[in-house]
């Protein structure tokens, strides 16, 4: 018997889920509350800055956290062309950036039921230390009807980060026809170094190329990784992981140039990009940025556009708002997708709002999502729809970033899932549920 919270715009109801078998459903009890308490000055989650289009039509425990373990964000996916048949993917956090368990789960219902997890990444013990995977991106191929799913895999000595190890990637395809996965691959870029996989929402152009957005540190001549001002975390470049498909359905990969910013402009440099095509054939990318070394400057995110697809960028400015300046955000990843209902550009991040600036990592409170203008590309700043965001009984450092989210094809809802991280305490944020959001479009 497993209980759940949901809230319903700004309403909340007490829920029951029955049993975990196929034929488990939601008793909605009762509503209470209906003037829910307000968020952060008086401005509550569920709530528009502008329009009012959105909105939030469900927020519940998706997963607990499990022995001071809170599960991380994996990928969540359409595995097929025609029916409503999802995959979630989530591993498990050990400490921060050490993850472990990343598990498969698949719904043959579009989401209402699931089936039971399959652990497909696991660490391993080596001499050296420990070998850890993290971060799959994946994407599913409608044309050829397989999911191409990219991880980290890196060597942790003595099971400990080490920020400046090299990146290796590995290639996972699954094949749901056969419900079969392939034999795990690393892939190679001879000469050049890996990138990383890192909050990342893998596309298709329109001419057939499969970008995976990626990442890596800058180094010094000698192949030394760069850190600015002694900073624990090295400068890193923004690399798109190109794969072109070859006449027998083989995928050659191969990269792109690396797009950076010097770091007395954004201090770890650029990374966790987000990608899209936009109308022209142009691609556009939304980076995170970095001012946690000059706290007192400004923190954006970093926008470029790419009319190769994905093999150079242009110099990247401060991404624009309409009606002012751009709008202040922390390092934090995020995302541009193209909405299966009204055909509109959005993107969905973290931004510092209300006065709040930019300071590192933070805020990473509200989680927003924004329409996009697109000629000439800015955020507008009227659609601004608050998902959630930190309120009364939250701990001042609760994150609603790291997260991961599809477009129901049924309804054309945007379904995210993310850890609420330090939701009851910035000491112990690791005590933190996995969170599913449904936001009903315009």
């Amino acid at each position: 018997m497993i209980e759940l919270f949901v809230m319903i715009a700004n309403g909340y109801l007490s829920v029951l889920k029955v049993c975990g078998c196929a034929g488990c459903f939601l008793i909605l009890s009762s509503l209470i509350g209906a003037g829910a308490s307000a968020g952060v000055d008086g401005f509550s989650a569920g709530a528009s800055l502008g329009s009012g289009r959105m909105k939030l039509l469900s927020k519940e425990v998706f997963l607990r956290h499990r022995n001071k373990r809170p599960p991380a964000t994996g990928f969540v996916t359409y595995i097929s062309t025609t029916q409503p048949v999802l995959m979630h993917c989530h591993g498990w956090q050990d400490y921060s950036d050490g993850y472990d368990d990343y598990s498969v789960s698949v719904s043959y219902d579009n989401g209402r039921t699931w089936s039971a997890e399959e652990v497909r990444w696991k660490s391993r013990v080596e001499p050296e230390g420990r070998i850890r995977y993290a971060e799959p991106a994946a994407f599913f191929d409608s044309d050829k009807e397989k999911l191409i799913v990219l991880s980290d895999q890196a060597l942790y000595p003595k099971d400990k980060l080490n920020a400046d190890a090299d990146n290796t990637l590995v290639m996972d395809v699954y094949d749901p026809k056969t419900r079969t996965w392939s034999h795990r691959r690393e892939l190679k870029f001879p000469g050049q170094r890996s990138p990383a996989m890192s909050f990342s929402f893998p596309l298709k152009t329109s001419r057939g190329r499969l970008l995976f957005p990626g990442m890596r540190k800058t180094v010094d001549a000698s192949g030394k990784a760069i850190h600015f001002k002694n900073g624990w975390a090295p400068v890193d470049e923004v690399v798109t992981v190109i794969g072109e498909y070859g006449g027998g359905g083989e995928i050659a990969w191969h990269l792109g140039q690396p797009l950076n910013i010097a770091p007395e402009i954004s201090s770890r440099g650029l990374d966790e990009n987000t990608v899209t095509e936009l109308p022209d054939g142009r691609l556009a990318a939304v980076c995170r940025g970095d001012n946690s070394a000059f706290p007192e400057k400004p923190g954006y995110k970093w926008l470029s556009f790419s009319g190769d697809e994905g093999e150079t960028w242009s110099v990247p400015v401060p991404c624009p708002a309409t009606d002012g300046e751009p709008i202040e955000s922390g390092a934090n990843g995020s995302a541009l997708f193209r909405s299966i209902r009204n055909g509109r550009l959005y993107w969905m991040g973290n931004l510092a709002l209300r006065g709040e600036r930019a300071k590192g990592n933070r805020p990473r409170s509200p989680l927003v999502i924004a329409e996009v203008q697109e000629e000439p590309f800015a955020l507008k700043r009227g659609t601004l729809y608050a998902v959630d965001e930190r309120t009364y009984n939250d701990s001042p450092g609760v994150q609603m970033s790291n997260f991961r989210f599809y477009q129901d094809r049924e309804t054309g809802d945007v379904v995210l899932f993310l850890t609420r991280y330090g939701e009851h305490s910035e000491k112990e944020w690791m005590l933190a549920d996995y969170y599913r959001y449904r936001v009903e479009m315009p």
